[in-house]
């Protein structure tokens, strides 16, 4: 009996404690403080006043967004608040939680209830069109009867019949204007009803709330962060490039496109920009052992083409697999665990890499690794990190919202360039110096030249300090041609020689004489058998040690020149000649194309 006492005594003290707890709860929204931005996620942080007196303490954020990310929930202790757990939990409400659909919802049932109210007046004014009717139907033949009998009230007639007529023309004129309002009154409804899809995709009654359990260790209160993931939020870089008339510097405006769905608001918050990862797993990947199997040649030799080309293709869709960007699975994954997730990720990994090594050893053609590395820093495997340095808004809503990262002007050597083999026309470029401490990832660019807009372009990945060249339209004072001047066959013992003469002119309009970079190429023999070689030219080849190391050896031309002021007849002119060389029994059958594919063929040439 004691311990039976023992135990009502023990649930009692639970059930008078349990709401004690629950009153002691305290719900706030805190305040969104700082947002990292990353490509397809961003990182809040919501500063949360707790109140005293000292003691333990639950606190429930509420307000959370509908993109969050459960799992990413964490909170960090300081300032007097010890954070003792975090969990996340949903609650039906019954109005929906965003306040901008909110008020689209309360404008959505006032201008419900206009209509309803129209309808209603309609429905009247067509009882009252009936009773008129009835009114009608008894009035003439009672008219007739009197009038028969000689008793006919002519005034009591025609105040009944004006009666009548205005009673019809009042419904009409009303029926006129409750049909314009019901017809505004729907237009307002669908434009609402379209700016609430615009906003979310579906009804959101379900409030999110962080429910955090604390000890607070001051009798005046402390502060807290709470820190999680929220999806639908993406940045891409973009610029705008400015000089003045004199072309002598250039104002390189960063620029950040961001689209931010993510259901809540950022209000007045430190903004970092990022292309890391969120996610990234940081342990290496472990590297397990490769097993080889032999058999024998004859056996081996039907199947290896087979195990090749299906190898060439696992390797070519996994060739941009960067080691260190292992991705764990998305947080909200339900049917894997962080630790299965991170070991199917290194199995991946693995799998790859034997396949490459597998192609090493049986393949005869060369992987090229430098190219695949080129490729991968072009992908935007590169990590940077960008605080903006003014507190900023960001609303939650379709649209590209652009801020600005920075503006920093950068000495600028301009020049123009001139590839009269693909066009007449001769274009203003920059070299610039990247001195802005900043890396400029890859992204579009929009040109300005003494406040006129001259064309858009892509502006490349630069490093801090790295040097680049960016374009700034067509200069219309300047015009390029090229002329084949002569050609001459010849035979020479076994060989066949074809030596060719180009003529490329440059006329200069202007008052001022203009440098220009001449661009015209030699074709290169895929075969040893077919030789190129310059013969001469009448300029010499530019001695830039960039284009002399990576150009020149391509077949590539250029010569650093200056097109003389107003030149006229006298035209900036170079001439330069080459010959090919080959077994006479040979012909030029046509050309490669782009990574040495077989391209158009000379009877496909013809034909054309």
């Amino acid at each position: 009996m004691n311990r039976i006492n023992g135990l009502l005594a023990a649930v009692l003290a639970a059930l008078i404690a349990a709401p004690a707890m629950g009153a002691d709860a305290h719900e706030t929204r805190g305040k969104v403080d700082a947002v990292t931005v990353y490509r397809g996620q961003a990182l809040v942080t919501r500063l949360v006043d707790v109140p005293g007196p000292a003691g333990l303490r639950q606190i429930v954020v509420t307000g959370l967004p509908a993109q969050v990310v459960p799992a990413s929930l964490y909170a960090e202790s300081g300032n007097g608040v010890e954070v003792r757990s975090v969990r996340y939990r949903q609650q039906a409400v019954k109005q929906n939680v965003d306040e901008q659909v909110r008020t689209l919802d309360d404008k959505t049932r006032q201008l419900s209830d206009q209509l309803e109210q129209a309808k209603r007046q309609l429905e009247l004014l067509g009882e009252q069109k009936t009773y008129l009717g009835k009114l009608e139907s008894f009035v003439a033949p009672t008219a007739t009867a009197e009038l028969t009998r000689g008793v006919l009230n002519a005034k009591a007639l025609k105040e009944l019949t004006e009666f009548q007529f205005e009673e019809r023309a009042r419904i009409a004129r009303e029926e006129l204007e409750l049909t314009r309002e019901q017809r505004r009154v729907n237009e307002e409804l669908e434009l609402l009803r379209r700016q609430r899809r615009e906003l979310t995709g579906s009804s959101s009654k379900t409030a999110r709330q962080a429910v955090l359990f604390v000890k607070l260790t001051g009798a005046k209160g402390g502060k807290l962060r709470l820190h999680y993931l929220v999806n639908g939020a993406n940045w891409s870089p973009s610029y705008n490039l400015r000089t003045g008339a004199d072309q002598k510097r250039v104002t390189v405006e960063y620029l950040a496109s961001i689209q931010q769905q993510s259901g809540e608001s950022w209000d007045d918050v430190t903004m970092t920009l990022s292309t890391a990862t969120p996610a990234l797993i940081c342990t290496a990947p472990p590297l397990e052992q490769l097993t080889l199997m032999l058999a024998p040649r004859a056996k081996l030799a039907q199947t290896t083409n087979e195990r090749i080309n299906a190898a060439m293709k696992i390797h070519r869709k996994t060739q941009t697999l960067v080691v260190d960007n292992r991705l764990a699975n998305q947080f909200s994954s339900k049917d894997m665990t962080w630790r299965s997730g991170i070991a199917s990720n290194d199995g991946h990994v693995n799998f790859n890499a034997s396949n490459r090594q597998f192609l090493e050893m049986v393949n005869t053609e060369r992987i090229d690794r430098r190219r695949q590395a080129q490729r991968r820093d072009r992908d935007g495997d590169i990590s940077v990190t960008y605080k903006l340095a003014e507190r900023t808004s960001l609303p939650s809503r379709p649209d590209q919202q652009l801020i600005q990262i920075a503006a920093h002007p950068m000495q600028a050597d301009f020049y123009r360039v001139a590839i009269p083999l693909l066009s007449e026309h001769v274009y203003r470029q920059a070299q610039l110096v990247n001195d802005s401490g900043l890396v400029l990832l890859s992204g579009r660019m929009s040109a300005y030249v003494d406040g006129q807009f001259v064309g858009r372009g892509e502006m490349p990945t630069v490093a801090a300090g790295q040097p680049f060249n960016v374009g700034f339209g067509i200069d219309t004072s300047l015009r390029a041609a090229r002329e084949l001047v002569e050609k001459a066959d010849a035979t020479q013992g076994g060989n066949r020689l074809v030596n060719l003469t180009y003529r490329l002119t440059i006329e200069n309009f202007s008052d001022k004489p203009a440098a220009v970079r001449v661009l015209d190429r030699l074709p290169t023999g895929k075969d040893e058998e077919l030789k190129v070689t310059l013969v001469k030219t009448s300029h010499d080849l530019s001695k830039d040690q960039t284009y002399l190391k990576r150009k020149r050896d391509k077949g590539m031309l250029r010569w650093d020149l200056e097109a003389p002021a107003a030149a006229g007849l006298e035209a900036l002119a170079v001439e330069y000649e080459y010959r090919l060389e080959h077994d006479k029994l040979l012909a030029i059958a046509g050309r490669s194309g782009a990574g040495g594919q077989p391209a158009l063929r000379l009877e496909q040439m013809l034909q054309h």
